[in-house]
């Protein structure tokens, strides 16, 4: 097994990476150890947080690979939360293929996170705060500690003579976990002893009931979905929670953020539009529509805004595909397509709507039930004709195809136009 401990210097994981050293060093060794050692290069203890892990890992012969982050926060930003993600990016880039990430958070970090769920409004997830194991990009990241209180960890390194480095920021209580540490908990602990076993508890049981509800909305998903679409008339057979717990694995599922309530609400008003309206909403990184009684779920495109489209564009078609800026056009062989390719000519003409006009085209596209915000993005291809004039229409993305281009049971070489949209 191999294995790479995010190693601050504190006594936390130098405890750990320290725990694991005799299964490391035994003769014909089970565990492959290494410490990964992130400079978030905030704060000038940062030299001597990378001197004493550069020493004490010399002496324990463990490899050690130090990474120095250059962070940049925007204005407003959290200092912490910019520093945690910006930090487990590090440690999964320096990760090797098939390698754990071992971190040092214990009973009392959790009971510090339960908390700090709680105080911001978090949901069974939230609640459920960190778990034992979790996967983390390509491999996993595990917390052997997670089960232990901070006094046992500060006995281990009292038994053992141990050394660490104690960060100066933690002394800070403008972040919001050093507050909680410094002055909440030692009243709460002082009354109720037993808290870092029970919020450890509740912890648990907050994930098996995750767990649980997840489960659901992902059956949910599947019993609603069409496409990537959800039908509304599906989601309105269930109650509110089971629509909001729909709703925001439906979101998640996309790789973005989950709704907040608040955000709920508004989906279920768009949902109770009127039948022929199309309103939409647009939400933090995302559009919803509301078209032919479903759901629809657009992303704003990233990076550069697309470049605007020439008038027409010409098309060898034979000599490979057709890049356009928001999309790529190609015509594939295909013994089974719906185009007969020998009724195609050399060289064909794409136009968008936008730009080719035509009463007849947008009539087109009412028929083939393109909502109105799409047909903006469908190319259309024309025969090339003479003079490099445009011929008539022969297909509209991969969605029509005209009656003079389409194969027959005589046609001998047959193919099918395929349209990916890019935006």
């Amino acid at each position: 097994m191999r294995c790479a401990v995010a190693w601050s210097g504190g006594l936390d994981s130098t405890v750990l990476l320290h725990a694991l050293l005799p299964a490391a060093q035994r003769k014909g060794p089970v565990l492959r150890l290494r410490a990964l050692h992130v400079d978030h290069g905030l704060q000038a203890a940062a030299a001597t947080f990378r001197k004493f892990c550069r020493t004490t890992a010399r002496r324990w012969r463990v490899p050690l690979t130090t990474i120095t982050l250059d962070l940049s926060l925007p204005r407003g930003a959290s200092v912490e939360a910019a520093a945690r993600a910006a930090r487990y990016a590090a440690l999964a880039r320096a990760l090797q293929p098939g390698e754990l990430l071992l971190t040092a958070q214990h009973a009392d970090d959790q009971v510090e996170t339960v908390l700090l769920a709680l105080l911001r409004g978090a949901g069974p997830a939230g609640l459920a705060a960190m778990p034992a194991a979790a996967p983390f990009g390509e491999t996993r990241l595990l917390r052997p500690l997670l089960g232990h209180a901070r006094r046992d960890i500060a006995a281990y390194a009292a038994a053992h003579a141990l050394t660490w480095v104690d960060d100066p920021s933690n002394a800070q209580l403008r972040f919001d976990r050093n507050y909680l540490r410094a002055t909440v908990l030692p009243g709460l602990r002082a009354r109720w002893p037993a808290m870092t076993t029970t919020f450890g508890r509740s912890a648990r049981h907050c994930a098996i009931a995750d767990a649980s509800l997840a489960q659901l909305a992902e059956q949910d998903l599947e019993t609603a979905a069409d496409g990537a679409d959800l039908e509304i008339a599906v989601l309105r057979r269930w109650t509110p929670a089971r629509q909001a717990a729909a709703l925001r694995a439906w979101i998640a599922a996309r790789g973005l953020r989950e709704p907040e309530q608040r955000h709920i609400v508004q989906i279920t008003q768009l949902m109770q539009a009127r039948a022929d309206a199309h309103p939409q909403l647009q939400l933090p990184g995302l559009t919803l529509r509301r078209f032919d009684g479903r759901l629809v779920l657009e992303q704003p495109p990233g990076g550069a805004a697309p470049r605007a489209q020439p008038a027409a564009h010409r098309w060898a078609w034979r000599k490979g595909p057709l890049e356009l800026g928001n999309g790529r056009l190609v015509i594939l062989p295909d013994v089974n397509g719906d185009l007969d390719l020998a009724r195609l000519g050399a060289r064909l003409q794409v136009q968008f709507p936008a730009a080719a006009g035509g009463r007849n085209q947008r009539k087109l596209l009412q028929e083939l039930a393109v909502p109105q915000w799409q047909r903006e993005r469908l190319p259309l291809v024309f025969a090339g004709g003479k003079n490099g004039q445009r011929g008539g229409l022969l297909a509209v993305a991969d969605l029509w195809l005209a009656q003079s281009v389409q194969s027959t049971a005589d046609s001998v070489r047959r193919g099918r136009i395929l349209w990916r949209d890019l935006r």
